[in-house]
């Protein structure tokens, strides 16, 4: 068996995760308690922010609900502006940033790389 054959997670342990996270899902269901509660607790732990993480965590959430939409593959350019106007405007409230939205991406790249941006 090969090393990425035997790294890959099996089928029973996929349907064991669902399993596992489906009755994490009922008891948290069962005590009364939100999402919102269970990511106030993810506070508790340590995580680095990541453009990876950012899209998925923030990004996509704001989108999601606001548009409706999971993927950014199929955003018009205007839904683009609207997410990041909304997203804009939670991090200038929560954490005092504004940053433009870049109009030349790969000079921004190259800007950001040599002072530690790390692709994800």
């Amino acid at each position: 068996m090969s090393d990425e054959i035997s790294k890959q997670r099996t089928l029973q342990q996929n349907s064991a995760l669902h399993l596992y996270l489906t009755q994490v899902a009922n008891e948290l269901v069962n005590q009364g308690q939100t999402m919102q509660n269970v990511v106030k607790e993810i506070k508790k732990v340590e995580i680095t922010p990541t453009m990876y993480n950012l899209k998925e965590m923030v990004w996509r959430e704001i989108q999601k609900a606001h548009l409706g939409k999971d993927s950014t593959t199929f955003l018009t350019k205007q839904e683009v502006n609207e997410i990041y106007d909304i997203m804009s405007k939670w991090l200038a409230v929560h954490f005092e940033i504004d940053i433009p939205f870049p109009v030349d991406e790969e000079k921004a790249y190259e800007v950001l790389k040599p002072t530690g941006y790390r692709e994800q």
